[in-house]
């Protein structure tokens, strides 16, 4: 066996299949990850489950606590596979106030190993993804996967868990721990919350303005006000929306834009809506005209518009 090694993001195959497929397959298993989330574990619970039954696996967790962004129900159900099974165990990592060491933890990496068939089999993973929902299958996540029957990768992996897992800041949590944990976490989410509240105002006028910074790739409204503008200086006194369709769909495909093509047409429904001069939609940005049914023209302002 050659090693092999990827490179995959979450849109092409979310690393949830991958950490599912490993387990299934090995008998060593490390995992260390600055935050978890119990919709992490939720995704591979069943392979977690067969690789601790069936193949009577060793498993191992290292968990970061740094921010207390790990929730504590993942932390519930840790302890809860830690009871049930002889074979799995895991360590938390102290919060950077805490520890020893004044660092943050903030790996994300995962090691497969079966040694005990006929060919060797180890897999490493590093990249961006820590185990939460989000991280294995629904955030734009970036990860390199190394196959190798000779662990060159994995090795240089191994001792750097080995160098986590026996440092000063590990502690075993218990029942006690988790739960004071759970009265600070819940502590902190009320109080970010209410920062929210009181950010919101602040935090909207921020994202106002991203919207009208420039960037690489036009926003959808970017596209159909460039269309207008060229149908416009063709002559053309209203657009019709069936070709603000087309053409949309044409630099779409021409420039390979990133965008959901079986709802385009929806999307570009929604822009027209939300940016028409008379709509009450909270975030109109006053860019188009409908000016008789089915065709647009743009205002002042769609005129001068400069974000992307």
């Amino acid at each position: 066996m050659k090693t092999r090694i990827q490179i995959l993001s979450n849109t092409n195959y979310p690393l949830a299949d991958v950490l599912k497929g490993e387990l299934l397959e090995s008998k060593d298993v490390k995992v260390a990850v600055a935050f978890l989330r119990k919709t992490g574990i939720e995704r591979i619970q069943s392979a977690l489950d067969y690789a601790l039954t069936k193949n009577n696996a060793n498993i191992e967790f290292i968990v970061g606590l740094d921010f207390k962004t790990t929730d504590y129900q993942a932390l519930v159900t840790l302890n809860e596979i830690k009871t049930a099974y002889k074979g799995f165990n895991y360590f938390c990592f102290g919060d950077k106030r805490d520890n020893f060491n004044d660092l943050i933890f903030h790996p994300k990496f995962y090691l497969f190993s079966n040694e005990n068939k006929n060919v060797p089999k180890f897999t490493s993973i590093i990249g961006s993804s820590n185990l939460t929902g989000g991280g294995l299958s629904e955030n734009f996540e970036v990860n390199s996967i190394f196959r190798e029957a000779d662990p060159k990768y994995y090795s240089q992996l191994n001792a750097i868990y080995n160098e986590i897992k026996f440092t000063d800041s590990i502690f075993i949590p218990n029942k006690d721990y988790i739960e004071r944990y759970a009265d600070v976490k819940k502590t902190i989410d009320k109080s970010s919350e209410k920062i929210e509240r009181n950010l919101k105002e602040k935090i909207e006028e921020l994202r106002n303005e991203e919207l009208v910074l420039p960037g690489t790739v036009p926003t959808l409204k970017r596209i159909i006000i460039n269309i207008i503008k060229r149908k416009l200086a063709e002559g053309i006194k209203e657009v019709p929306l069936d070709v603000l369709y087309e053409e949309s769909e044409k630099a779409v495909q021409e420039n390979n834009y990133k965008f959901k093509m079986d709802t385009f047409r929806n999307s570009i429904r929604g822009e027209l809506n939300r940016n028409e001069k008379d709509s009450t939609h909270p975030q109109n940005m006053f860019l188009f005209v409908r000016s008789s049914k089915g065709n647009y023209t743009l205002t002042e302002k769609g005129f001068n518009y400069e974000g992307r």
